[in-house]
């Protein structure tokens, strides 16, 4: 399989996930040094600084967790998909959807989740179990959401920039998956209006889905080159 990742806007974002959370970290220490150590300091300044310290270190995290904890989204699925010959390619963050994977059957999205616990879904309706060790460790963490609004709204990307480019030229079928990546977490899935996996169980999935015929080999060339081209601009 082939791989394309936008390794720059990676490196970029790790950077500034760093640098936010030490701004945040030395803000919030100089606010207590300078309160402990000077009797007089102004106490409005003060939770000045306590604010601006937590908000870039919160900031920080939120990057943190997005674009450096492990697995991170591209690595989870680079070891999923392992072993797909090279008529297949991923390519992570250098199309209009984060994590796509050109087929040759065509194209299939993966909305990424990094969380854990217990999650739970009924057709379109998603909720997660409150833990209190989320209190601790979950600092920077994003909102579950809705995975499965948020697949449908990436393969509409998708499917716009298909049209767009490949105006005149028979429907791309796009499919889409939404990927749990944190060993930890515990699905109830019932009556899924998308499908849903742990990232493990996501190339048996692969597998076993139903597929429709291959692209003709000029579509699928054609797809391909449009494909690279809007990755090319994205990591020039």
């Amino acid at each position: 399989m082939r791989v394309t990742t936008n390794v720059k806007l990676i490196d970029r974002q790790s950077k500034y996930a760093r640098y936010a959370t030490f701004a945040g970290l030395a803000i919030l220490l100089g606010s207590l040094v300078s309160t402990l150590v000077t009797s007089n300091f102004p106490i409005l300044v003060s939770y000045v600084m306590l604010v601006v310290g937590f908000i870039l270190a919160y900031i920080g995290a939120v990057l943190a967790n997005k674009w450096v904890k492990e697995p991170r989204p591209d690595h989870a699925l680079e070891r999923a998909l392992k072993g797909f010959d090279n008529k297949n390619h991923l390519y992570n963050f250098v199309l209009p959807s984060p994590h796509v994977l050109l087929a040759p059957n065509g194209l299939i999205v993966f909305q990424v989740k990094s969380h854990d616990g217990m999650i739970t879904c009924q057709g379109d309706k998603w909720s997660r179990a409150w833990q209190w060790t989320r209190l601790f460790g979950g600092m920077g963490q994003e909102p579950l959401g809705n995975p499965s609004a948020e697949l449908h709204d990436q393969i509409a990307k998708m499917n716009t920039l298909v049209t767009d480019k490949l105006e005149g030229t028979p429907v791309i079928p796009i499919d889409g998956y939404v990927v749990f990546t944190d060993p930890r977490v515990q699905l109830t899935v019932e009556n899924p209006t998308v499908p849903v996996v742990r990232v493990d169980d996501l190339k048996e999935a692969l597998r076993k889905a139903k597929k429709g015929p291959a692209l003709p080999p000029k579509l699928f060339d054609r797809l391909a080159e449009v494909l690279d081209e809007q990755a090319d601009a994205k990591t020039a």
